[in-house]
């Protein structure tokens, strides 16, 4: 969850500061007023500061922005977000925040959202200078959120409630951007989802619980551009409709080369300990999940990989029959990742040949043109790293790359390693002859056949394609086999 405190780092740019601990003045309140409305809008009652000895308080008041929505049925309030601005010299300001929040969105027949904070507390700085917050921690205690979702008949619930959270965030001018850690802790989550089958018989009904008793968060952030980013929000403030964007495309082009590439990376874990999902065939129950994030932005070596790691898996009592209770794996990990696509260039095609003025605003044949900027070599690569998948039984590693493409034949290769098949076989053999598993054998022991076996009698296949359309497992085309 984002603290509200991040929200002026997207309102805060141009404000300077009147030197430190010096007493607060209307003059300087009505200019922070002016500065923060460059990126809210000018309607009255929206921004508020006001002197408060040697600090000034904010008010944000979203009621006059939902004001103006007149979709039928619609209807919306959030909280007034108040803050304290103490001015700490030489473009930094301390910025604290302590109260509750409340929101509501609602379409009638179509949606309701319901959410409140019981207590949000924290502290930041921001530094002009770089349109962000240098260091900024807080915590939140008793958040809960409801949810209700109709769409074609069916009404879906989610409620979702939050004991704590506390988050703690860095940030550091580097260049034109910033690079930046965060971290948060949370505990006490569950989550409700809930939903009737549908009249037709189409959908069953949903009914889950999810708990989790703790977890965390960690991330780095490298070449982020916040102030290009503030920049690029006040032009949109500045230019609210269709035709003052179009006469100021030039402008906006700009505006929008400046904030690429976002960010140049974010690297991140998460981790979540005790958590337990409620079916409606019982609860399955995790005792850590952890998932890493690694990405880039819209950069020209574009990188992105995902890893999930599961530990400690149960199942319901009664779900998996005797014969393969030792066959469900206890813990796996799945590694994938994707390289040799780039971002920047097809990013830079549209910005340059976008023509607000013309419908559609991109010219013809613009597709073929972003694919080869956005594929250099014609293909992407995909990769499984390390990933396995543990039971008692068994042990599962799997491992590989493959290059695929619009118009490229994929290629890949991909190592197996297998320890325990012989009690796999053993597992299969007890199960109720009506499963017909046991037909599977053959199979299986012709598999065995063509691998390589390890010393501590792990079983290794290598398995590739080539580009005259073969499979090779070992070395050997097995799609020569029987004399094909």
């Amino acid at each position: 969850m984002k603290t509200s405190l991040a929200l002026l780092a997207i309102l805060f740019l141009g404000v300077s500061s009147a030197g430190a601990l010096a007493a607060a003045t209307t003059a300087e309140a009505q200019r922070l007023t002016a500065a923060l409305q460059a990126y809210l809008g000018s309607d009255p009652g929206v921004v508020t500061v006001t002197p408060a000895g040697q600090t000034y308080a904010l008010k944000l008041e979203a009621a006059p922005l939902f004001a103006k929505i007149k979709e039928p049925g619609f209807s919306a309030s959030l909280s007034p977000l108040e803050m304290t601005l103490t001015d700490q010299g030489g473009g930094k300001w301390q910025v604290d925040q302590d109260q509750a929040i409340s929101f509501s969105f609602k379409a009638e027949g179509t949606f309701d959202m319901t959410g409140k904070v019981g207590k949000l507390k924290g502290s930041g700085i921001f530094d002009e200078a770089m349109g962000g917050f240098t260091s900024s921690s807080g915590d939140y205690a008793d958040f809960a959120f409801d949810q209700t979702v109709v769409e074609k008949g069916v009404t879906t619930r989610v409620s979702y409630t939050m004991r704590n959270i506390h988050y703690e965030t860095a940030l550091a001018p580097v260049g034109d951007g910033a690079d930046g850690t965060i971290k948060y802790t949370m505990s006490g989550l569950t989550e409700i989802i809930s939903a009737p089958g549908a009249a037709d018989g189409s959908t069953p009904p949903m009914d889950f619980t999810i708990i989790a008793t703790e977890g965390s968060q960690d991330g780095t952030v490298k070449g982020l551009k916040p102030r290009a980013s503030l920049d690029l929000m006040a032009w949109a403030v500045a230019h609210p409709s269709a035709e003052a964007m179009t006469s100021a495309q030039a402008e906006l082009k700009d505006k929008l080369r400046a904030v690429l590439p976002v960010f140049a990376s974010i690297d991140g874990t998460s981790t979540i300990n005790g958590l337990t999902i409620g079916t409606m065939m019982g609860q399955v129950g995790i005792a850590r999940l952890d998932v890493a994030v690694e990405a880039n932005g819209i950069v020209a070596d574009g990188r992105l990989r995902e890893k999930f790691t599961v530990t400690g898996l149960t199942l319901p009592p009664g779900l998996v029959p005797p014969f393969a209770a030792d066959l469900v794996p206890s813990s796996f990990v799945i590694d994938f990742n994707l390289r040799d696509f780039n971002l920047a260039a097809p990013a830079k095609l549209v910005i340059d040949q976008f023509d607000l003025t013309k419908d559609p605003p991109l010219p013809p044949g613009m597709e073929q043109h972003l694919l080869q900027a956005l594929l250099p070599k014609g293909a992407v690569t995909m990769g499984l790293g390390p990933s396995a998948v543990i039971a008692k039984l068994y042990d599962l590693n799997v491992e590989g790359i493959m290059t695929a493409g619009p118009v490229a034949t994929p290629l890949g290769e991909a190592t197996v390693r297998l320890k325990g098949l012989d009690d796999v076989l053993a597992a299969l053999q007890t199960a109720p002859p009506e499963l017909g598993l046991q037909q599977a054998t053959p199979m299986v022991m012709m598999a065995k056949g063509m691998a390589k076996t390890e010393g501590d009698g792990t079983l290794t296949w290598k398995i590739e394609n080539t580009q005259q359309g073969g499979i090779l497992i070992n070395g050997v085309d097995i799609t020569k086999m029987g004399g094909q």
